[in-house]
């Protein structure tokens, strides 16, 4: 070593804040894009549970052996979930102007009441049925 020169040994005091900066943005950074993955999983759930029950209540409208012209509601659940089923005769002919007879149309809405004791509609089905073939 020569004298009147210093060892340099270690960082500085400004390199260290440097790198705690850095290594705390970085952190953050991860840790918001990890909540929102969270969010994002958590959302898709709901939409898969949702459109299960939608279409539980859409085959169970359609399993009804006496369908007539009608709009129903079900209970909420827990949730405040309920759904609007709407029945609807529907007048068509064949080809050879013969009437369809017991052709229904099967509209499934979902809805959710909130917490102001509005309702919001979610998703809903739409589905045939005729009592002499079944579901279409």
């Amino acid at each position: 070593m020569m004298p009147g020169r210093r060892c340099k040994r270690g960082f500085t005091l400004l390199e260290l804040l440097m790198a705690m900066a850095l290594f705390a943005i970085a952190a953050v950074s991860l840790a918001e894009a990890l909540n929102l993955i969270s969010l994002t999983v958590a959302e898709s759930i709901d939409d898969a549970e949702l459109r299960e029950k939608l279409r539980a209540a859409v085959i169970e409208a359609v399993r009804n052996p006496v369908l007539k012209e009608e709009t129903r509601e079900t209970n909420p659940d827990e949730s405040g979930l309920y759904f609007r089923i709407e029945v609807v005769r529907l007048d068509l002919r064949n080809q050879v102007g013969q009437n369809l007879e017991q052709l229904f149309e099967i509209t499934v809405t979902a809805i959710r009441q909130t917490s102001g004791g509005r309702n919001e509609s979610l998703d809903s089905a739409t589905t045939y049925a005729n009592l002499n073939l079944n579901v279409l």
